[in-house]
């Protein structure tokens, strides 16, 4: 197959991490490279996969052809590039989280020139404030798992996300997978760009909701499982906003 343009500019950048999240990073894949492999400044290999080799160059995505990818990228001779540094630090078990988060956030840096420069920024961002962020993660989980439970209860759930801002459904988040926390975390940093999302009112309004209990809410408190989300949802959005804060500010 001839090479060909996928994506360019942010989603060429939102595709990439989308691959990388997916890929076994810094495994040789078949045309004997490591997923993430970088070289020639701006290029990173992504993935090879159905006799496609996807990679980027400068602000593109494209797929090729395997033997043609390495004709045109590795005459012979030439050595093979080790993975990025700006991936190195990431074990393949962070790998979902870490691009789930990188892949909502090329709003906050609309600068970048190329997918490599974009991911250099976030590894940046990512080691100066990994320990908050993996914290952010960890308190996420129970967050989402009290929304995504709220689903069974439109009217307690609109009650909630009206509290978080009006953006606020357009962050919900997918499920409780490391790519979809990643993701959620990112939606909240980012808001839009004339509102935010907070998670702020949110403890508030769960207390409204479990005292006293009221009709509506009355069969959905007695059952111990959707409580406990619930307590776990006022806990958790109370210690996770203002980490949440502190992160936005240093995007």
């Amino acid at each position: 197959m001839p090479r060909s343009a996928i994506a360019v500019g942010p989603d060429a950048i939102r595709k990439a991490v989308e691959i990388l999240a997916a890929a076994e990073s810094g495994s040789i894949t078949t045309v004997g490279l490591v997923s993430g492999a970088r070289w020639g400044g701006d290029r990173m290999l992504l993935s090879v996969k159905d006799g496609c080799v996807q990679f980027v160059a400068g602000s593109t995505l494209y797929g090729e052809d395997p033997a043609d990818f390495l004709r045109a990228e590795f005459p012979a001779g030439r050595a093979s590039p080790k993975r990025a540094a700006c991936l190195q630090g990431l074990s393949r078990y962070e790998m979902p989280f870490c691009m789930g988060l990188a892949g909502e956030l090329p709003p906050a840096w609309p600068g970048s020139a190329s997918v490599c420069a974009f991911l250099d920024r976030f590894s940046h961002f990512y080691g100066s404030h990994r320990t908050r962020i993996e914290l952010v993660g960890r308190e996420l989980r129970f967050v989402a798992e009290g929304l995504l439970v709220l689903q069974h209860w439109p009217a307690l759930l609109g009650a909630v996300m009206d509290s978080m801002g009006d953006p606020a459904r357009r962050s919900f988040p997918k499920g409780l997978a490391a790519a979809d926390l990643g993701a959620f975390a990112g939606r909240l940093l980012i808001g839009t760009p004339d509102s935010r999302v907070t998670l702020a009112p949110v403890p508030g309004c769960v207390r409204a909701i479990l005292e006293p209990a009221t009709p509506s809410t009355g069969d959905y408190l007695r059952i111990p499982q959707y409580r406990r989300a619930l307590k776990n949802l006022e806990r958790y959005a109370e210690s996770v906003a203002p980490r949440i804060e502190q992160l936005r500010a240093a995007l």
